[in-house]
């Protein structure tokens, strides 16, 4: 059994029979589980549409995209929910947190509820890790421009997506509003948290220190532009959080198949989404250095070519910056607000915490990053 923040999981063992397999992997949400468990009902209420979006996301857009070629999925045996009057059926994901609700008269708890039975995936055949060496991370893009592939474009499937899903986890759209409006404050603590060791990295100066200032009168210029809509170029289908342990790799890649688990941030957007989350969650600094993090860009963006589809390298390097300052200001704006060297520490082996969140080192370089890509992304932006 997996307690999760958003949901249960568990595996079930089911009665031997040439019907059905010998295990499941059942995920559920159940509103019970969470009213009085969450601080306000606009927390709730995400934790429905995140399991809303994964139910929808198994049930009406991953068998489009397995006629296209896409499998690096479990298969999915059920997928019901029923969250009417939490809830509205054509409620968009992204609508304000913070919407008018008579509380007295939701209805009863009790009877509202998702459930996901999926294909069980064995771990002896799959493993889940991080930090990821570069190889084991260019097996994890190669998977994602597969994803990417299959929903390339596709307007139909996209203009479904962009109704029925949600947004990247890290979307600004998806973000409460507090992280924005506090992300000045955020990092001048980490700035007096972490002052040693911008120190000693060459990286106390005015444009780090004023990191959070930057960011923030990007911010909606960068989100837009990496929230496209069903009719623009190089739109597809995402992940959406693409972090490590959100992917199964094949112990042995050559002949087993990589599996993509957790669809709950599933939506149309920028492939490079989930690119920028993936390289700065999953990957050592030291890998990244010395062009390693240049190296995996690039393998993603020539396998989405192989593959047949045309994204221009600039355009794709341009999607890559954007993306990775969007996540830095998820990050700075939640993540880091009360980050410290100490905090970071009991976190160190942590596999589902970002690398930028339990290593000092990774952080910096994050930051040495962003203040780069940001003085380019500026200029266009003003």
């Amino acid at each position: 059994k997996i307690i999760q923040p958003n949901a249960v999981g568990m595996k079930l063992r089911l009665p031997e029979s040439d019907q059905w397999p010998s295990e499941v992997f059942l995920k559920q949400v159940l509103a019970t589980d969470y009213v009085g468990a969450r601080s306000d009902f606009g927390d709730l209420r995400r934790t429905l549409l995140y399991a809303r979006t994964e139910l929808r996301f198994y049930r009406d857009v991953l068998p489009v995209m397995k006629k296209k070629g896409f499998h690096a999925a479990p298969a999915c045996y059920y997928a019901h929910y029923d969250f009417d009057g939490w809830i509205e059926e054509e409620e968009h994901a992204t609508t304000p947190a913070d919407i008018s609700v008579d509380k007295d008269a939701l209805p009863n708890p009790l009877e509202k509820g998702g459930w996901l039975i999926l294909e069980c995936i064995s771990t002896d055949t799959h493993v889940q890790e991080s930090p990821l060496s570069i190889d084991q991370a260019k097996q994890c893009l190669k998977t994602a421009a597969e994803l990417h592939a299959s929903a390339w474009e596709d307007r139909e499937l996209l203009d479904k997506a962009s109704r029925e899903l949600s947004r990247a986890a890290f979307n600004l759209q998806m973000r409460n509003p507090k992280e924005i409006s506090g992300i000045e404050g955020a990092w001048d603590n980490f700035c007096s948290s972490f002052e040693d060791e911008l120190k000693a990295k060459g990286l106390w100066t005015e444009k780090i220190l004023n990191l959070g200032k930057r960011i923030k009168a990007v911010a909606e210029y960068v989100s837009k532009e990496c929230t496209p809509t069903p009719n623009d170029r190089y739109a597809t289908v995402i992940h959406g959080d693409y972090k490590a342990m959100n992917v199964m790799m094949g112990i042995d890649p050559a002949t087993t198949p990589t599996i993509l688990i957790d669809m709950a941030s599933a939506s149309c957007g920028l492939g490079m989404s989930d690119v920028a989350m993936h390289i700065h969650h999953a990957v050592n600094p030291e890998d990244l250095d010395n062009g390693g993090e240049e190296s995996l860009v690039e393998f993603y963006i020539q396998t989405l070519q192989d593959l047949g589809y045309d994204y221009p390298d600039d355009v794709a390097q341009r999607h890559y910056k954007l993306s990775v300052l969007d996540y830095a200001r998820f990050f700075m704006g939640r993540m880091w607000k009360s980050a410290t060297p100490e905090t970071m520490a009991p976190k160190k082996d942590n596999k589902n915490i970002a690398n930028i969140n339990r290593s000092v080192p990774s952080a910096m370089r994050f930051v040495k990053v962003v203040d780069r890509y940001l003085s380019e992304i500026e200029v266009a932006a003003n």
